[in-house]
């Protein structure tokens, strides 16, 4: 029941997963974006360590990009980095710089790995719990 989240219409608990850096990439790419934003980065306070999909292993290949035939999803295997946990409450975050070093490294490797800055965190469920990652 972590992060609340909930279909708009069945109310069905959702599953989320590791955030899927392959598919995010493909999505940049597509949708020209110039920057991105992460939210609900405060569920992460407690975990002791998180994923990151980098590449897809499809039947022995790695592929750091979406493969090209749809049918190649069902047998892509994702492969993962794993980073620590911070163990910090993120909710009274406001400002980078009071942001944990390792959720600092975790977001700047998400940075690098999608290939646009990231703009806002969301560090809580507030309408005033974000940070902006790269402000000038």
């Amino acid at each position: 029941d972590l992060g609340h989240e909930y279909g708009v219409n069945t109310k069905r608990r959702r599953r989320p997963g590791w955030f899927d850096a392959v598919m995010l990439r493909h999505a940049v790419r597509l949708n020209s974006m110039s920057e991105i934003a992460i939210t609900k980065l405060d569920i992460f306070d407690t975990f002791d360590t998180l994923k990151v999909c980098v590449a897809y292993d499809v039947k022995g290949v790695r592929h750091d990009h979406l493969p090209y035939h749809q049918s190649d999803l069902f047998d892509a295997v994702p492969i993962y980095e794993e980073f620590p946990g911070w163990n910090t409450d993120l909710t009274a975050v406001r400002e980078r710089h009071e942001l944990p070093a390792n959720a600092i490294a975790y977001l700047e490797f998400l940075q690098e790995q999608v290939g646009v800055p990231i703009g806002v965190v969301g560090t809580g469920p507030g309408r005033d719990q974000y940070v902006h990652f790269n402000a000038q």
